[in-house]
């Protein structure tokens, strides 16, 4: 068997639309199902006329219905709405503006579908301008609205708040829903939500007549429906659909068919093939439930159901605090999938309705459960897209909602009364704000007789848990009968987690025949979502390890969640007087080497490196951490200077793999000797910050001789990066990546061929104040070379004096693209090189050639001449460059005195955890007390940073998220209030932990 290993962190950038090949089947199955459809409707209706049955309407309960098709017996087949406070039940209010996680998520940007029983009014209050009637459906709709409110209200009336109140809607009527899904995920649609179902089981008023009616197969079983628990052709071709659309979740309400049903011996309407009509029967028959009561199109492997549960007003508080509704219908599915997926409340919500445009109801089912999940989940990709510039697939999507759902039930793991738990949004934003901190998402394929293993460890203090889904073949419908055992499930995954130590981890299973029992591990063969929970890890190492059985063809993608450690908290100590064998870590007993230190550490950690020159390879590896010299609290250039990483020979002094957002590299010199040449940092499936850094006299015969990037999105703030050595991109190469660049010099760099500063390929690169000259390569490009389909953008930059031009194109490859504004570029325009591959976007008026007369060529120091071109023409009148006027880099913060106003700088980082730093600008007012404080949000006075008189110039202060009192304060949004006796500044600051 051939494997492939990865260290947690590896992030897939993946398109979010689907490929052509998936739009063209998607397009033909739209088509297709519409021919049919349309077919179908017509036999219906004119059987529906010829016996008088009602075709369309609204009963007194308020369910609206529609006549769909005619089943195979003949039996009429109608669609209805399942209608009989959501969002602080399911945490969801915790990311809004205002709320406790303070990321202000509205679902800006993004786009939810909506199929329902009608038009939804548009116009309404809540959603004017936000919400579209794609199709031209001509009645207007109660439910409709209802659903269209719960998603996307804006909160005109805050007790009807949507879950996503800035998103856009794109309404649909439920006639040609599958023909319309799968136009719509060929276009790009990634989310929709459908609060209706078909009739089956006992019904009560179908007929307007106030009479029960059976709606099963008498034929088939004259008790029970067979269709409860079911895997139809319905099933079969939503599941179609969502397989060709791997970016679209297709959200589902379970349905209000448990325990519905008459006395024994009431007459009822029950369906006679032999008649081919309805006709009255006495006849004994079930009730429906307790047990596998959802049906149809609900049971399909490659949707999310969505059961109802009481409202939960004052927020998850323990199992107890959950209950089902008494009429949402529940699992199993005949072949043992867990269904319903997730639970949310569907009891008494509030929303719009269509009678007025300021209309308002509470409404009860499952109908209100499903939006309520689908709304939320608009968020959890919003912020998955603004962290990672891409989108989850809908099987990531529905695993990262099961892992991280609030537990449920009587037992532990999942059960088929509220699937896998209630869903918890704020916990699934707040994973993805985390990645790298102990948490993983990753989207691959697993090849056809491979396997993957990803590898994590424990401390043992906190669970362990894997989950993954995958969108699975559709399956093969059996013969209609009363629970058929016949397994649903095409391709089956395997998830295993294994301890070193050999100890074995399965996945939860539950058994159909015994649905109240609790759930048990082992083999799961049945459904294509498994989770792995260790409760009390075993300290070590564990791999994560997906297998599969039999052949699985072509590949299949997989979503993949893990939580494997938590973030630590504590500052860890290197110097040069430090041992790894006595010394504990702490500033008075260092460590002696850096990576003893981040051996010791735990996502969320600082190592402080003190003075001295550390000849050792580090690495860091599946967490976040902040790794420092002295700078971090000095603010002084000569701690970056005599705080020195040099690398192994051949070996990078700065290895990144699969570290997460959290991760610093912050006033450090990272080179290597002459004796010894290394390249400076390889970065892997990372997403590092490195601040106010010199990474210097790196040597490689390869790619990245300061810099080597790789699937990973790298931010470089106030950073030298000078006379390192490669084949290709001596500065920073980067493939398939996201560059930011803030105040970063690039200087004296040689590459013996191409992109001497840079060297881009199928990556992304931002330019803010940037300064690169005296670069040169061997064959194109001193400054920055494009391959690939790579785009640039550079503002407030100097790009000067490189050879043997400036920037080039390669003339192979996807097309590559430019933006360059209020700039000067050596050769203006002509300093550009496309090779007929790309384009450019050129600020004619604010992009200047001329020589920006910097300071001291020969020392390294680009800053500028009072009477530079460059000094006032940036954009907003800055100075273009890396540096200001003099000698100082503006990214290293200096102290002089010469200040005209008073000024506070927002923190940085922002959020953080657990230091932040802040910057004031003070000018001379000796008579004034300059105060600093730390306030919470109701304004009590939590820390005081500074309280002095007389004092002038730049100031770097550094809060550790302690009060004054020495105790660690929580979690939250704190105020940065800097004051004189006339002026007062205030900054926001995030504490995340």
């Amino acid at each position: 068997m051939i494997r492939y290993t990865i260290l947690v962190l590896n992030f897939a950038i993946s398109v979010y639309g689907q490929t052509t090949y998936q739009q063209k089947k998607l397009l033909d199955l739209s088509e297709a199902h519409l021919i049919r459809s349309r077919t179908q409707k017509v036999q219906a209706d004119s059987m529906a006329r010829s016996k008088s049955w009602a075709i369309v309407g609204q009963l007194t309960s308020g369910e609206e219905y529609w006549l769909k098709k005619l089943a195979v017996n003949g039996m009429p087949i109608y669609y209805c709405t399942e209608n009989l406070v959501s969002a602080v039940s399911i945490s969801t209010d915790h990311v809004w503006p205002g709320g406790e996680s303070q990321l202000f998520l509205n679902g800006s940007g993004m786009i939810v579908g909506e199929w329902d029983g009608g038009r939804v009014l548009i116009e309404h209050q809540e959603l004017e301008g936000r919400a579209f009637q794609i199709d031209e459906y001509p009645d207007l709709s109660d439910h409709a609205t209802h659903v269209a409110g719960t998603m996307i209200a804006e909160g005109v009336n805050q007790q009807a708040h949507g879950m996503s109140n800035t998103a856009i809607l794109y309404a649909n009527g439920w006639d040609n829903d599958d023909s319309e899904m799968a136009a719509a995920a060929a276009d790009g649609l990634i989310l929709s939500n459908h609060s209706y179902g078909t009739r089956g089981g006992w019904h009560w008023d179908s007929f307007s007549d106030e009479m029960w009616v059976w709606w099963g197969d008498a034929d088939v079983d004259p008790t029970e429906d067979y269709h409860f628990g079911f895997y139809d052709e319905q099933s079969r071709e939503w599941d179609e659909i969502a397989y060709n659309a791997p970016h679209y979740l297709i959200v589902l309400s379970a349905g209000n068919d448990r325990n519905d049903g008459p006395d024994p011996g009431t007459e009822h309407w029950v369906w006679s093939s032999m008649d081919n009509d309805w006709v009255l029967s006495t006849d004994a028959r079930n009730n429906d439930g307790p047990w596998d009561c959802i049906s149809y199109h609900k049971i399909s492997k490659n949707v999310l159901t969505v059961g109802a549960v009481n409202d939960i007003s004052d927020g998850y508080n323990g199992t107890n605090s959950v209950n089902i509704s008494s009429f949402s219908a529940v699992g199993p599915v005949d072949d043992g999938r867990i269904k319903p997926d997730i639970v949310a409340n569907g009891v008494g919500l509030l929303s719009s309705v269509s009678s007025s445009m300021e209309a308002y109801d509470s409404y009860s089912g499952t109908s209100m459960s499903a939006p309520s999940v689908t709304g939320s989940l608009t968020l959890v990709q919003q912020w998955y897209q603004e962290r990672q510039d891409t989108l989850m697939q809908a099987a990531t999507l529905k695993a990262l909602a099961i892992h991280t759902a609030d537990e449920a039930g009587e037992h532990d793991g999942p059960d088929y009364r509220y699937g896998w738990g209630l869903m918890n949004t704020s916990r699934a934003i707040d994973m993805i704000s985390q990645l790298g901190n102990g948490y993983l998402i990753h989207e691959t394929v697993l090849s056809d007789g491979d396997s993957i293993d990803i590898q994590v460890s424990s401390n043992g203090s906190h669970p362990l848990r894997a989950t993954i889904s995958w969108t699975d073949i559709p399956g093969i419908p059996p013969a209609p009968s009363v629970n058929p055992p016949d397994i649903m499930l095409v391709n089956d995954l395997d998830l295993r987690i294994i301890h070193e130590s050999g100890t074995i981890y399965d996945p939860y299973k539950l058994n159909p025949y015994y649905p109240d029992n609790q759930a048990i591990t082992g083999d799961n063969i049945v459904d294509n979502v498994e989770q792995v929970h260790v409760s009390n890890p075993e300290p070590g190492s564990y791999s994560i390890r997906i297998t599969h059985k039999g052949s699985i063809g072509i590949g299949q993608p997989i979503g993949i969640i893990v939580s494997y450690d938590v973030p630590g908290n504590q500052m860890i100590h290197v110097g040069s007087n430090g041992d790894d064998l006595t010394g504990d870590g702490s500033e008075e007993n260092p460590l002696a080497s850096i990576q003893a230190a981040i051996d010791l550490s735990l996502s969320g950690d600082t190592v402080i490196v003190h003075p001295g020159t550390y000849n050792e390879s580090i690495q860091i590896v599946s967490m976040g951490i902040l790794l420092a010299s002295e700078f971090l609290f000095s603010d002084e250039n000569s701690d970056i200077g005599s705080t020195n990483i040099v690398g192994m020979a051949g070996e990078p002094s700065v290895r990144l793999n699969q570290a997460g957002y959290s991760t610093r590299i912050v006033g450090l010199t990272i080179s290597h000797s002459d004796d010894e040449p290394g390249p400076g940092i390889h970065c892997v499936s990372s997403f590092p910050t490195i601040e106010n850094c010199r990474i210097m006299d790196n040597i490689t015969n390869s790619n990245g001789g300061g810099v080597y990037t790789q699937e990973s999105n790298v931010t470089f703030i106030g950073t030298e990066i000078y006379q390192n050595t490669a084949s290709v991109g001596a500065g920073i190469y980067a493939v398939g990546s996201n560059i930011e660049l803030d105040k970063v010099l690039f200087a004296d760099n040689h590459s013996t061929l191409d992109g001497a500063a840079l060297y881009m390929m199928q990556t992304d690169l931002y330019l803010d104040h940037v300064t690169i000259t005296e670069n040169v390569a061997g064959d194109d490009a001193g400054a920055i070379y494009l391959r690939y389909g790579s785009n640039v953008s550079v503002m407030n930059s100097i790009l000067w004096n490189n050879e043997p031009q400036e920037i080039v194109f390669s003339p192979v490859g996807g097309e590559n693209f430019i933006e360059i504004y209020f700039s000067d570029l050596y050769g203006s325009i002509s300093g550009i090189e496309t090779n007929n591959n790309g384009n450019t976007t050129f600020g004619l008026t604010n992009v200047i050639d001329h020589d920006p007369m910097f300071c001291l060529l020969d020392s390294i120091d680009f800053s500028l001449d009072s009477g530079s071109p460059c000094v006032g023409t940036g954009e907003n009148g800055s100075d273009m460059g890396a540096y200001g006027i003099g000698c100082e880099l503006v990214g290293v913060m200096d102290n002089s005195d010469q200040v005209e106003q008073f000024m506070l700088y927002p923190g940085f980082p922002n959020p953080f955890n657990p230091i932040v730093r802040i910057d004031l600008d003070i000018p001379n007012i000796p008579a004034d007390n300059i105060m600093v404080h730390i306030m919470d949000i109701k304004g009590r006075n939590i820390a005081t940073l500074l309280d002095e008189k007389g004092i002038s110039g730049h100031r770097s202060l550094v809060w550790d998220g302690r009060g004054d009192n020495g105790t660690a304060v929580p979690a939250g949004l704190y105020f940065v209030r800097a004051s004189t006796v006339s002026i007062i500044k205030v900054q926001k600051i995030l504490l995340l932990k």
